[in-house]
């Protein structure tokens, strides 16, 4: 056995037979721990079905569950991976071709968020930001704007909590946000506007099309997880013409419980008792916090004011 590095993200000890340069050593932290090893050049030591499915044209991933409860990801010309049924263990094979940015980033986002909700957990596909010491959580499909108003709130003095994947835990009865990789992936336009000194030392990805950025030169301060304090979703809401004016509501009943399905980071994982458990996972998280229907014009010309709508809300 190779031995192993050990990394601190989302609250857990990500253990891996090679380094990553993305990551915090974990040092002496203790916690959950997920294992990566790479496969020898003869690839994955697993038998998969003669015919995988097909997967729609804008999903980049292939995820399939195997007999055994494990569960196959692959994303072409960057990883495929088999995560064990109990999401503690990963076996992992790398494109020979891919930069190790962009793999670090889409296998911290694939492979962890499946490898939680393996472990019963529900990851939300979120962009996080600490504002004034309280995380405050964007959510919203992919192209809704999470990211820009991210790098609009990190240019007025905030700072990154994480990108893409939001890890909940409940500490004390209170939900609690877990610090991801420190990188945020923008497109050009926002980037130049909002965060142009990080945007000189990005990096693309090729399965966004966004930039990867280290949103400050000086890092991040803060340590450990924060108190998760509001959620915004960010898009149109069925049955709702588009906005023209800055706007926000908090969201109950229904319309509460879709929003937080819909922001499920691993959609694709069908087991019997899934549905039951996001249910349980949503109306505990409602419970707790307050979750709005933040709309705006996709307009830069109105960002200050939805900032300005996210502090009133919150009370900052």
């Amino acid at each position: 056995m190779k031995p192993l590095y050990r990394y601190a993200v989302y609250g857990l000890v990500v253990a891996s037979d090679q380094p990553f340069g993305s990551l915090e050593p974990a040092g002496d932290v203790d916690g959950l721990t997920i294992t990566i090893r790479f496969a020898e050049s003869g690839g994955l030591p697993v038998a998969l079905p003669a015919s995988p499915p097909q997967t729609a044209p804008d999903d980049p991933v292939v995820h399939l569950m195997l007999e055994d409860g494990s569960v196959y990801l692959k994303v072409d010309d960057i990883f495929e991976v088999v995560v064990s049924p109990d999401g503690c263990d990963v076996i992992c094979s790398a494109s020979p071709s891919v930069d190790r940015r962009t793999f670090e980033a889409n296998l911290m986002n694939f492979v962890l968020g499946t490898a939680l909700t393996l472990r019963g957990e529900e990851p939300l596909h979120s962009t996080v930001i600490d504002l004034d010491g309280r995380a405050i959580g964007l959510l919203g499909h992919s192209g809704a704007g999470k990211s820009t108003l991210a790098a609009l709130l990190i240019n007025r003095g905030a700072d990154l909590v994480t990108d893409d994947m939001l890890r909940v835990e409940f500490s004390q009865g209170l939900p609690i946000a877990h610090q991801g990789p420190y990188r945020l992936k923008l497109l050009d336009d926002p980037g130049r506007r909002f965060l142009p000194d990080a945007l000189a030392d990005g990096h693309f990805n090729s399965i966004s099309g966004k930039i990867m950025v280290r949103p400050r030169d000086t890092g991040r301060v803060r340590n450990g997880p924060l108190p998760l304090s509001g959620l915004y979703y960010i898009g149109d809401l069925p049955g709702q013409p588009r906005p023209i004016a800055v706007s926000s509501a908090r969201l109950s009943g229904l319309e509460l419980a879709k929003v937080i399905l819909s922001s499920s980071m691993d959609d694709r994982y069908i087991a019997p008792n899934r549905l039951a458990r996001q249910m349980a996972f949503a109306a505990q998280l409602s419970r707790m916090l307050p979750v709005y229907a933040l709309r705006y014009p996709r307009s830069f010309d109105v960002m200050d004011d939805v900032a300005a709508e996210i502090h009133r809300t919150m009370g900052t």
